[in-house]
């Protein structure tokens, strides 16, 4: 009985016991049961407790019925992205008390987690995550797969995009938010897999559309894109013009968020096409909506280095202050990035054997933790070639000795 659960957390959150409270009410045993929902009651023993525990327990009765659908309404602020509801819906719930009670804790606490991590707040989304596991609670089966769906987001979020995968993959079937779907296709996307990345975006897209959540819809098509040109890549004016669309649609819907992937998905696209020019301009533009403190303010930033640097488009000593800033950011963040932009410092200075001795000890262990296959196979692929160059002819051949063992031949599948 609702009444009775209001009344045991309202009991043990003013640190009443049930001695205290039943006195001159009813006996121990008849309160225990009321709170447990064992037995019946009058209306006339609930309201002497609940004044005793100064509380309207028929306003609380309210209160609990509506909160489910305050949830939801949270729920669905954070899936559609609307910061502003998000915001609203959470300093309501955060003046209700009853946002506490075992009923809805677990739900609190993981819809909670989910709002920081929109809002890049890592960190407390952490520390719920770790609390949760700590406590080993018996979740419902709704609450399992939000946590699985949390903890999925968060993997990604710190970049440990296997775990993200693993974790999203347990999701059941009884769970009727088909958003994860597209947090699987953007796993799948970090470690290129892109066969599986377009797979899972395909399903998000078709549920964003029968939702009409637009905003993500925009977010699942620019995944497609990206999918699209890694299988086989479309011509620059096809992909030109399927990019000109979105950035529109990410303009009339005022997402400077949506806008600023845009501009760094299309630059990386140029870059990797060598159209250095024109891929300057789409991340410059980037940056100017971003302030240093942005989330992805620190990737936009190394792919302008990246850019500039194999382009030809600004001077070493300027592009070597890019570099240190951004590494400092990323040190103070405590950000993998940080790798990156010490990559970029050394290479800036012109310290070739220090640059790849950070690739093999610092960079490539690193990628093969967070299975960043792409980056992986870049990285050895250009330390292959150092080892050659430089005559590390033994260290040239265990690197190519790896690689040919986890080969399988096309004639020999055993």
């Amino acid at each position: 009985m609702i009444e009775g659960r209001i009344l045991k957390y309202y009991r043990e959150k003013k640190g009443y016991t049930q001695q205290q409270l039943a006195e001159g009410v009813c006996s121990v045993t008849h309160l225990s049961k009321i709170e447990r929902g064992l037995t019946e009651y009058s209306k006339e023993i609930t309201t002497i407790l609940s004044k005793k525990l100064n509380i309207n327990i028929q306003d609380e009765v309210r209160n609990f019925k509506s909160l489910e659908s305050e949830f939801q309404e949270w729920k669905q602020a954070i899936v559609m992205l609307d910061t502003e509801a998000m915001n609203e819906k959470k300093a309501a719930l955060d003046d209700n008390e009853l946002k506490e009670i075992p009923d809805f804790h677990v739900q609190y606490s993981l819809l909670l987690a989910r709002h920081y991590l929109v809002h890049y707040e890592i960190e407390k989304c952490q520390q719920i995550v770790e609390k949760i596991n700590k406590l080993g609670i018996n979740f419902s089966p709704y609450e399992r797969n939000l946590f699985r769906h949390v903890k999925g987001i968060y993997y990604f979020s710190n970049g440990s995009y296997k775990k993200s995968i693993e974790v999203l993959k347990e999701i059941d079937s009884s769970y009727s938010s088909e958003e994860y779907y597209y947090h699987l296709a953007i796993s799948y996307h970090a470690v290129y897999d892109n066969i599986l990345a377009f797979y899972y975006a395909q399903k998000a897209l078709r549920y964003f559309q029968e939702t009409l959540n637009f905003t993500r819809i925009l977010d699942t098509e620019t995944l497609i894109i990206l999918k699209l040109n890694a299988q086989s890549q479309y011509s620059l004016e096809a992909t030109r013009y399927y990019y000109s669309n979105l950035i529109q649609s990410a303009k009339k819907i005022q997402s400077v968020d949506r806008l600023t992937k845009l501009y760094y998905n299309f630059g990386q696209e140029l870059y990797r096409r060598k159209h250095y020019e024109e891929a300057k301009d789409y991340v410059e533009a980037g940056l100017t909506l971003m302030t240093e403190e942005s989330f992805y303010y620190l990737i936009m930033l190394d792919l302008y280095i990246s850019i500039c640097y194999k382009g030809n488009l600004k001077s070493k000593e300027s592009l070597l202050s890019n570099a240190k800033s951004g590494l400092q950011i990323a040190k103070k963040r405590n950000d993998s990035i940080s790798l990156l932009f010490n990559l970029h410092v050394l290479l800036l200075k012109g310290k070739e054997d220090a640059y790849y001795e950070y690739v093999e000890n610092e960079v490539l262990p690193h990628f093969n933790k967070t299975g960043n296959e792409v980056l992986i196979q870049h990285y050895e692929v250009k330390l292959f070639r150092y080892y050659i160059k430089s005559e590390q002819n033994e260290k040239a051949l265990a690197l190519a000795k790896k690689k040919m063992l986890a080969e399988v031949s096309y004639l020999e599948m055993d």
